[in-house]
C-alpha cells in the first residue's frame, strides 16, 4: 500500500469515526441520556462522550469499524482503558459534587448507511489494588 493510499485510508477512517460518534450520540439521546461533553480533552487524554443519566456520569468510548476482522470492542485495550480512567478521574474532580460513574463502550460496525450498534454498559472499571496507578 502506497503512502498516499495509507493517508486516504486514514482520512476515511477518521471521517467514519466522526460519523460513528454522531450516530452514538443520537442513539444515546433517544435512550434518555444527557450529553455533557463531546470530545472532552485534558492534556493528552480525550473522552469521546461524557453523559449523565439518573445522577450518574457515564464516560463513553465510541469505536467504529467497517467490518474488519477486529471487533470494535477489542480496540479498547488496557492502555486505552487506563487513559480513559485517568481522564474520567480528572473530570470528576472538577465537579462540585460527587457522582456515581461508569465507563461504557459504544461499538459500531458497518458504514453510515448500514451498521450495527452495540452499547456495552459498565464495559470496564478502574482496577483498584494496592500500587496500581492509572
Amino acid at each position: 500500500m502506497s503512502r498516499q493510499d495509507k493517508e486516504e485510508l486514514g482520512r476515511e477512517n477518521h471521517e467514519w469515526g466522526q460519523e460513528a460518534e454522531q450516530i452514538a450520540s443520537e442513539y444515546l439521546l433517544k435512550e434518555g441520556y444527557t450529553i455533557r461533553e463531546r470530545n472532552w480533552r485534558m492534556g493528552k487524554y480525550e473522552i469521546d462522550l461524557i453523559l449523565e443519566k439518573d445522577n450518574t456520569i457515564i464516560f463513553v468510548e465510541v469505536k467504529a469499524r467497517r467490518g474488519d476482522n477486529i471487533a470494535p470492542v477489542d480496540a479498547v485495550d488496557l492502555r486505552k482503558q487506563q487513559r480513559t480512567v485517568r481522564a474520567g478521574d480528572a473530570y470528576l474532580r472538577m465537579l462540585p459534587m460527587m457522582y456515581s460513574y461508569r465507563f461504557d463502550i459504544v461499538a459500531i460496525t458497518g458504514t453510515s448507511e448500514s451498521y450495527t450498534l452495540e452499547h456495552l454498559e459498565e464495559a470496564f472499571m478502574p482496577q483498584v489494588n494496592g500500587g496500581r496507578r492509572y
